[in-house]
């Protein structure tokens, strides 16, 4: 695990600068990305390899993402922690889902500290025990995870489709 770097913007960038707000309600990347840094040797070292989760410690939410390498070469902000997972028994999206669980935010909130900005400590993150199934049962889980996510928009549909027809049928009883 490492810190995310603080830079500031250069002339003819050729470096992506990955900061929290690079990402949507939903935890996805936004698109049309720009580089924001030149490449430099004192950044060589912090550049994101694919597979990285990187883990936003600052701010109003706590949150993790999966590093794809769509945008690269590509540096995280001081706002992440960047856990690159080494063990061949453990797949990284697991590691992003376990961070995001309802039950690990809710312990993540009560280690936050600050007033005007909540952080999570790397030392604090450190102690959050991961457990580890089966791999299989890692794509289960995350299949299963998936299948919810599917669920919670295909019913925000249905209840937008919904509330439109119903303002259509009223609308037509009118006339």
């Amino acid at each position: 695990m490492k810190s995310g770097v603080f830079a500031k913007g250069d002339t003819n960038p050729d470096l992506y600068y990955i900061q929290s707000t690079d990402f949507d309600s939903d935890k996805k990347w936004v698109t049309n990305l720009s580089p924001v840094l030149s490449k430099a040797t004192t950044l060589s070292r912090h550049f994101l390899n694919k597979g990285d989760v990187l883990f936003a410690a600052k701010g109003r939410e706590f949150f993790a993402v999966l590093y794809d390498g769509t945008y690269e070469p590509a540096v995280a902000s001081s706002t992440f922690l960047v856990l690159q997972v080494q063990a061949k028994n453990v797949l990284p999206e697991y590691v992003v889902w376990f961070l995001n669980h309802t039950k690990t935010q809710l312990l993540l909130t009560t280690f936050a500290r600050g007033t005007a900005i909540s952080s999570i400590s790397k030392s604090t993150l450190e102690q959050i025990e991961i457990p580890i199934p089966s791999l299989s049962k890692q794509n289960s889980i995350l299949e299963f995870s998936n299948l919810q996510i599917q669920e919670r928009k295909l019913q925000q549909q249905i209840m937008q489709l919904k509330q439109e027809y119903l303002n259509e049928l009223t609308y037509k009883s009118i006339q």
